[in-house]
């Protein structure tokens, strides 16, 4: 205890270089902006998801993130989920295949496009306390999901999920230490537009809260557990709420993460698995 008491007593004093080399957790960023390059290699099973025209979608995706800084302050994140393998059922309210299984699988994401981020820090631990930072970005669906849904259009044709859209997005990152460990928050807006087969209301173009806040707790020998509460929706249609525990375990210059992602209602993942490995360079 007292040498866990004397660290959080020594990142207190450093601020944000102390925050810089403490391992983030699996779904939310520091404001803090480090010095080094960073990518990220992740995959998350989910189950019980709700999209336009299939529910009960059960599978996995996975994904890389590159983050680059430069100048102290400013730094970009280029994230790309490259490959998804799942199944659903069809809705009752489609015209055809209704209660039918179907295979959906491509190289993207459900939710997460191909995105380019810019984020800017404004303030920093070393003067203030605590980091603060906003980001602004933008991006396009990466490729479609293929699905053995039979066009209703062309009977001979499989209909594509998610083959259409971009996403526009923007918020605020903040990140201070604390007592008990770190306290992380995002919140942020994504607008999707011209998406297809994505909404459970069936909007091409919506709005979406993007809100990440969590907790990294002061190290169990090397493992730093780790706590985050997430929303992604609009609050009517689309309504993702997940508690994520998690264990990161850092090694140099390495991060390696595991978490559960368990869904608090709506119609996001009910439960899932969520592993990372980061390397900075």
């Amino acid at each position: 205890m007292k040498k866990i008491a004397t660290t959080l007593v020594a990142a207190l004093c450093m601020g944000g270089s102390a925050l810089a080399a403490a391992p983030e957790p699996l779904q939310s960023s520091y404001a803090d902006i480090g010095s080094q390059w960073e990518f990220k290699l992740g995959w998350e099973s989910f189950k019980g998801m709700e999209l336009d025209e299939a529910d009960d979608l059960e599978g996995w995706t996975a994904g890389a993130e590159l983050v680059f800084p430069f100048m102290d302050r400013f730094q970009l994140r280029l994230s790309y989920p490259f490959k998804t393998d799942a199944e659903a059922v069809v809705k009752d309210d489609q015209p055809m295949q209704q209660g039918e299984s179907i295979d959906v699988e491509g190289y993207g994401g459900v939710f997460d496009f191909l995105t380019l981020t810019f984020e800017h820090q404004l303030v920093f631990a070393e003067d203030r306390g605590y980091n603060l930072s906003y980001y602004v970005g933008g991006g396009r669906v990466p490729d479609r999901l293929d699905t053995t849904k039979r066009d209703i259009k062309m009977a001979n044709e499989m209909d594509p999920f998610n083959h259409t859209g971009m996403v526009f997005m923007g918020g605020v990152k903040f990140d201070r230490v604390h007592a008990f460990g770190q306290l992380i928050a995002n919140l942020g807006l994504r607008y999707y537009t011209d998406s297809d087969d994505l909404h459970p209301g069936a909007d091409d173009s919506f709005p979406a809260l993007d809100a990440k806040v969590g907790a990294v707790f002061a190290p169990w020998g090397r493992v730093h557990p780790a706590v985050e509460l997430t929303y992604l929706g609009d609050f009517s249609d689309l309504n993702q709420f997940s508690l994520v525990p998690q264990l990161l375990l850092p090694y140099g210059d390495m991060t390696f993460k595991a978490g559960a992602e368990i869904g608090l209602g709506g119609n996001g993942n009910e439960l899932g698995a969520v592993l990372q490995a980061s390397f900075r360079f």
